[in-house]
């Protein structure tokens, strides 16, 4: 059992961010101040992030959570302290546990075949980190820049989103990814999804989005035209049960998966 894999794949973006990608699972961020760095989101834990982090920058590092899945938080075995929602705080408990990371690592074969990542890295441990809620206007001065919270609601109850002073940057975990996806437990309704989506446009105001996945950038046309969709849904609910997707015409994407039960707020 590999403890301490180092070779994540790492893009400065500028400005004291980095994209460091999880062997193509997962991205998170590091933000760098004068005095400390935040790190958002901290993959599933099958590579030493915290170690990697620190080749990056020599001041001290926080991590803040943007949503509790095991592809976002399950590496918080490599910390002592994390910041999270107090509504995604029972989901983090489990995520960091093995049996979630293995089970995260079994829905992506082909990435766990393509970077050679075993299911015994899911058993990797260093810490049972301490959880500190995190709400909306929670600040985190690094020294130079401030990271402020949003709470942003859709993918998770207790999905946020973060922004950052100096670029104006956001970080935005799942929730509005080119794929929305609405249909897992803990997912909100499909009308408070579409209201943290405009909030974000919002907080954005022109500057760059990141998510979770893919390269990590995400235009905002991406977003507009998934509000698009949800607006479609809202106005027309189909009533059947289960998972529904919908799509733009032509394209793999964008597209909302949703529950049909879970369209309107209850």
């Amino acid at each position: 059992m590999n403890k301490h894999r180092l070779d994540f794949e790492c893009e400065n973006l500028g400005n004291g961010i980095f994209r460091i990608n999880e062997f193509d699972f997962v991205n998170a961020f590091l933000v760098v101040g004068d005095e400390k760095a935040a790190l958002l989101d901290c993959g599933v834990g099958i590579g030493q992030l915290r170690e990697f982090a620190e080749t990056l920058t020599d001041k001290p590092i926080i991590v803040l959570v943007t949503h509790a899945h095991a592809d976002h938080d399950g590496g918080a075995v490599w910390f002592k302290e994390i910041y999270i929602h107090p509504l995604d705080k029972r989901i983090s408990e489990f995520d960091q546990t093995a049996a979630a990371r293995i089970y995260f690592l079994h829905q992506h074969p082909y990435k766990r075949k393509t970077h050679k990542v075993r299911f015994s890295d899911a058993f990797q441990k260093e810490f049972t980190p301490v959880r500190h809620d995190l709400n909306e206007g929670d600040t985190f001065d690094l020294g130079g820049r401030v990271i402020e919270t949003f709470f942003t609601p859709g993918h998770t109850a207790g999905h946020v989103t973060f922004r950052d002073s100096l670029t104006g940057a956001l970080f935005t975990g799942d929730n509005v990814n080119p794929l929305v996806t609405l249909q897992f437990p803990g997912a909100v309704s499909l009308e408070e999804w579409r209201e943290s989506a405009v909030r974000t446009l919002l907080l954005a105001d022109g500057n760059p989005i990141y998510g979770g996945h893919g390269d990590g950038r995400i235009p905002a046309q991406v977003i507009e035209a998934n509000i698009a969709l949800a607006d479609e849904i809202l106005t027309q609910p189909n009533e059947e049960k289960g998972t529904v997707k919908k799509k733009t015409a032509g394209e793999k994407l964008p597209a909302v998966v949703y529950k049909t039960d879970k369209i309107h707020k209850k």
